[in-house]
Order: C-alpha cells, then structure tokens, then sequence
C-alpha cells in the first residue's frame, strides 16, 4: 500500500473517547509513514500531549465548530488530502452538507465520518431534533464511508437514516492493551481493605445520559457493605450529590471528579458499572475487562450486550430496571469470575492491531472512493 496523505478532523483533544480513537488513529499512520494532519478547531486537551509529534496540526482558533468551518474547508483544500477523517458526531453533521462542494475541487479526496453514537437517539438529545434527523437523511450520505462502532449503530443508521445503508462499514473501538496495563500500575491508589467491603465503580461524565441517578438508587437497595466510586465530573455532580444526601448514601459514595488516569481504578475495582440510556461502543468497558474486572450493565443500545458474554466477562439486566440491576450485583458478587477469563474475553476481539487493520484496509481502499 502506497503511503497516503491523512486529515483528522475533531474538535478539540479532551479526554474522550472520540478524541482518544483521533489520536491513537493518526498515530498509527504515521507510524506507518504517512503524512498526517490534525484540523482542530480549538487546539485544547490533555490528548494532545499524546499526538506523535511528525503529526501537523493546523489550528483554527475557534470556539465554534460552525463559525470555524470555512476556514477548516480552506485548509483542507491546501493540504489535498488522499483522505479526510471526521471523528465525532457533530462534527460530521456540521461538514457533511459541504462535501458535495468539495469534490470537484478535491476529486481524489475519499471522506469518511466516525460515528460516535446511535445517532436517532442522540438527536433526541439534541435542541432541535428534527433538523439534525434531516440533516443525517439528507446529507450524511455524503460521506464515502460512515464507521459504525457497534451492530446498533449500524443498525440505527440502516433504519432510520437508508440513504447511508451502503456506506456504512462495522469496525469496533481498538483496544490498547499494553498501555493500559502499564497505567493501571502508574497509581499508588487503593480501595479501601476494610473486610466484607464490595468495591463497586462507574467511570464516565456526569451527564443526564449516563444515568448515575439510577446508579445511586440502585445503592439504596443494596446491603450496607457495598461501597461505590463515582469517577468522572459534568453538569449533574451536584444534582447527584444532592440525591445522595437524600439516599442517606454519603459514607457508601466516593465522588473522585475528573482521573487522567482511571485505570487503576478500574483494576481494584470488585465490579465496574454501567447504567446508560444508551452508549456508541462504551470503551470503559473494554478497558474494565482488560484489567481483569467484570462488569454489570444495563443493557443499553450501542455496543453493550456485544461486548458482555454473560457469565464470562460480566452480566447484563433490563435497561432502567434498578431492582433488577441490584439483584444482578449482588449475584456478580458471588459468582467467582476468572480475570484471566475475562480480560482473554475482549483481547481476542478488541485488539488494537486487528482493529487498526479495518481503517488501513478502509483508508487504503483501492478504486477511488469508498462505496461507489
């Protein structure tokens, strides 16, 4: 494969999934001896400091992904990218629509999205939710190739917005084994050794979406010795920490605000929870499993029952069921899962270097663009 030209498109590089999958993607072509550029639109974040340094990054100074789009546009047209790389929904929406305007100017150009969840319920989210539902059907088929994170993704596109059906291609997040193995050692954090205590831990933002309401609510239902640590910051920390002080649940809830490094958490902990409405492909799971720790989950569209083999790496329940969800921990707690089981579960799928394998063969795709 002959090496290529590569633009990356995101926001900014905070501590996300779509930004960390930007940079772990680029990384890996330029490894490969391509040359790679990184569009940002505000260059913030602690990812960047994990961009390879041989990656040229144009930044557009702007707050705005809609105001900073013009001059995004002028760059891309100076670079003359082989491919260009959108790696987060809304950004994908907001270019999509000009696309169409690019080609004659870029006809080698291939585009591709990366989508970051099940996109109807997303927009359901969203303030106006009809526009984005046309935009998805009347513009998203401009892009050669649309990857899909997981089966309900796809299938949610295929569903509801057909006019991208035969560009969608399944590819799942990459799992980085060893350098999350080495930073689940890079922390003298340790759960508390009190006996009989079950260390229970979600990680993620704290957003209306990820329902940690019912997470605590669950708490409430489960016996005394059941201790739960909340990683991660966002809008409803303190409508959560108010509902904990209605649960009578402050000596069983740990709020530890936003980690840089979660991992060691994730390897102490008894069990990671997941309580989403709906997720794209939920990484903290991968992760959990790779460090040997099961988890339970609601079963939420978006990845999650694909990545749980019940009984193996973890258990599912009924999405939103709380009672059921409390039952569930509680049969994890004496189910004696094999670590080494567990983390074998997603290694065999998820790792990096097969799944980096699906975007060369996707980047490379020989015949023009991808799709036609």
């Amino acid at each position: 494969m002959e090496n290529q030209k590569l633009v990356g498109l995101i926001h900014e590089l905070t501590m996300g999934g779509a930004e960390r999958m930007m940079v772990n993607i680029l990384n890996h072509f330029v490894n490969r001896g391509d040359e790679v550029h990184l569009i940002i639109f505000k260059n913030i974040g602690v990812l960047k400091e994990e961009l390879h340094s041989d990656i040229y990054i144009h930044d557009l100074e702007s707050n705005s992904v809609t105001k900073g789009m013009p001059k995004c546009l002028k760059r891309i047209y100076t670079i003359y990218p082989d491919t260009v790389f959108s790696g987060i929904g809304h950004l994908n929406i907001a270019i999509a629509p000009f696309i169409s305007l690019m080609r004659p100017l870029l006809p080698r150009t291939q585009w591709i999205s990366r989508e970051t969840n099940v996109v109807s319920l997303q927009n359901r989210e969203e303030k106006y939710p009809k526009l984005f539902d046309y935009l998805y059907n009347k513009t998203y088929k401009n892009f050669d190739v649309i990857i899909a994170q997981s089966e309900d993704m796809k299938k949610d596109l295929e569903t509801n917005y057909p006019a991208t059906a035969r560009k969608i291609s399944l590819v799942n997040n990459p799992l980085d084994i060893e350098k999350i193995e080495q930073l689940g050692e890079a922390s003298s954090f340790r759960y508390s050794s009190q006996a009989g205590v079950v260390n229970l831990l979600s990680v993620g933002t704290l957003r209306e979406r990820k329902r940690h309401d019912l997470l605590l609510k669950t708490m409430a239902l489960l016996p005394k010795n059941y201790h739960l640590t909340l990683v991660g910051s966002g809008e409803k920390e303190k409508s959560l920490k108010d509902l904990t002080q209605k649960l009578a649940l402050e000596e069983r809830i740990t709020f530890e605000g936003h980690q840089s490094n979660p991992y060691p958490y994730m390897k102490g902990a008894d069990l990671f929870i997941l309580t989403s409405e709906h997720e794209g492909f939920p990484n903290v799971l991968l992760e959990a499993n790779s460090l040997g720790t099961a988890v339970v989950a609601f079963a939420c569209p978006g990845g999650v029952t694909e990545i749980i083999k019940e009984g193996v790496n973890g258990f599912t329940v009924i999405n939103g069921d709380v009672e059921a969800l409390a039952d569930k921990i509680k049969e994890a707690t004496a189910y004696k899962f094999n670590p080494s089981l567990v983390k074998k579960s997603v290694v065999q799928r998820y790792a990096k270097d097969s799944i980096l394998k699906h975007y060369e063969d996707i980047f490379y795709h020989k015949g023009g663009r991808y799709g036609e």
